[in-house]
């Protein structure tokens, strides 16, 4: 069984993004990231074909990928992204609903189209761009308290009541 992920992603700024950088400067952080994007997360598991399988299924559904104002790319968990800076260090943050149904959903529709996969798992990739030289580890720890709400003025991607968290690496 092969994993293939693809991250989608809008072709023009990301509301979102935008949004969540412009709070995080007015937060006024000691380090915050230089740059945020947004993506759509798609795990497949696939039980042969792996990425011509995906291929095929992305371009059956624009649900995915709608090809009109989204753009998608094959992605290797920890590696640069189309569209982003490799001067900068990059932080992945996935955040998925403990109650997903779009995963399920998407299971079940591809298994009764004839696609070979196996499973289906959607969730947000948040991957904030961090200055090159910025301790790994460090930035991992600036990005995690940055994606989990603990507080009012803490946190900003993710309830943890509701949502899991966990880092793409």
């Amino acid at each position: 069984m092969e994993k293939v992920q693809i991250a989608v992603r809008l072709i023009t700024p990301d509301p979102a993004a935008v949004t969540a950088l412009n709070t995080v400067k007015a937060m006024r952080l000691q380090m915050p990231p230089l740059k945020i994007h947004r993506y759509d997360l798609w795990e497949f598991k696939t039980a042969e074909g792996g990425k011509e399988t995906i291929s095929e299924v992305v371009s059956h559904f624009t649900d995915i990928v709608n090809p009109n104002k989204q753009t998608w790319t094959f992605a290797g968990e920890g590696s640069v992204l189309k569209g982003e800076d490799p001067e900068l260090l990059w932080v992945g943050i996935v955040i998925r609903d403990y109650e997903d149904s779009v995963s399920g959903n998407w299971t079940d529709l591809l298994e009764r189209r004839g696609f070979p996969v196996d499973s289906v798992r959607w969730g947000v990739l948040w991957r904030l761009g961090y200055l090159k030289n910025t301790d790994e580890a460090l930035a991992r720890k600036m990005a995690l308290d940055l994606a989990v709400s603990h507080t009012r003025t803490g946190g900003l991607f993710s309830n943890p009541v509701s949502q899991e968290v966990s880092f793409w690496t």
